[in-house]
């Protein structure tokens, strides 16, 4: 029932306590209930959702065989988009067509912009370093990207986005000049161009994909700005195919009399196997044609 993993190279990867990097992933394909679980997730994902989701797809990081959550919780936001592109190239192959409407109110046509993923992946190169160094007008200052468990914690937190934003940057930042364990509060009393040192230098370091995107209008020739979530973009492409899995369960429950868990455990390209083999039978065709 289990299809091969996919190898990933993370830019990143986990950084254990030795200082250790575990950059090599095995990824599964996600299976039917796992579809079904994202097909009627909300329209937005929380970061402990991730990380269940990823924990549950990862067959191996690194040195490590059994994940879990601290291990998914610990990876950067790059790494982390980086492995739901993988997800959603292994459902759905390399192309990515999306479509936008053009924000002009004159116009507000719809066009359609093909990506695919294998090139906003590129390739991880080198390890990106663990801190940036960065010089500020408050002293030499040190910033690392957000982990998930950053994430989780400052979306936690019941207060404005201000304040979770402050919190999380609180966090990813290990030193300023000779301050050292930055609180929230901290982190709003610097000096706005020491902020803006550090942003930038996160934003010049960060080996992400690159998830936004910038195109002419094909209507009126407006820009057209487009920016990706891929766990949110995973989670919509399914839920608009909800009811074809549906069917597929009911086709293959139908012909083999084989329960709801067991079809939905299968992953999708072992599903449409069946089912094609179910139409060339009705259809009266070889059940081995092309077969080597």
């Amino acid at each position: 029932m289990i299809e091969p993993a996919r190898e990933v190279a993370l830019a990143r990867g986990l950084i254990d306590e030795t200082g250790a990097r575990h950059r090599r992933v095995l990824l599964r394909p996600l299976n039917g209930w796992q579809e079904w679980s994202l097909a009627a997730a909300p329209d937005r994902i929380g970061a402990a959702e991730v990380h269940a989701l990823l924990a549950s797809c990862i067959e191996r990081l690194g040195g490590y065989s059994e994940i879990d959550t601290s291990h998914t919780a610990a990876l950067s936001r790059g790494d982390r988009a980086r492995l739901a592109l993988e997800l959603r190239s292994l459902l759905f192959e390399d192309r990515l067509p999306l479509t936008q409407r053009c924000p002009n109110p004159d116009c507000r046509e719809l066009a359609d912009l093909d990506l695919f993923v294998s090139q906003l992946l590129g390739e991880p190169g080198a390890p990106e370093p663990e801190w940036f160094d960065v010089a500020t007008e408050d002293g030499p200052a040190r910033v690392r990207p957000p982990t998930g468990l950053d994430e989780e914690i400052s979306m936690a937190l019941p207060a404005p986005p201000e304040q979770q934003a402050a919190l999380l940057w609180s966090r990813i930042t290990g030193a300023v000049g000779d301050q050292r364990g930055l609180t929230a509060e901290d982190w709003l009393a610097l000096r706005p161009a020491t902020r803006q040192a550090i942003a930038m230098a996160l934003a010049d370091g960060e080996a992400a994909p690159d998830l936004t995107f910038l195109s002419r209008c094909p209507a009126c020739a407006g820009w057209l700005e487009l920016e990706i979530n891929p766990f949110d973009l995973l989670t919509r492409e399914l839920r608009r195919g909800a009811d074809r899995l549906l069917a597929e369960v009911h086709c293959i429950a139908f012909h083999y009399s084989w329960s709801e868990d067991t079809i939905l455990a299968l992953p999708r390209s072992r599903r449409w196997r069946y089912l094609e083999l179910l139409r060339d039978q009705i259809e009266g065709r070889p059940l081995n044609e092309g077969w080597g």
